[in-house]
């Protein structure tokens, strides 16, 4: 979802992050990808000169209670 203002209440996204933790297809933490992963929350990230896209982030067993802070 691209948006011109960030919700207040989503973090931004570490800038070195994988596309693939972004994507969901990996936990947001550790990037397990061989497990069950469950919704985890979202961020954002840069989107164009005005904007901000937010990814919604995936959690592996061990970082399921894990929120952004």
């Amino acid at each position: 979802m691209i948006s011109t203002t960030a919700p207040p209440d989503v973090p931004p996204a570490h800038p070195d992050v994988s596309i693939v933790r972004l994507h969901g297809e990996a936990c947001y933490w550790c990037g397990a990808v061989h497990s069950t992963l469950t919704p985890a929350g979202s961020v954002t990230t840069p989107a164009g000169a005005t904007g901000v896209r937010i990814w919604f982030i995936v959690a592996c067993p061990q970082h399921r209670s894990r929120r952004l802070q």
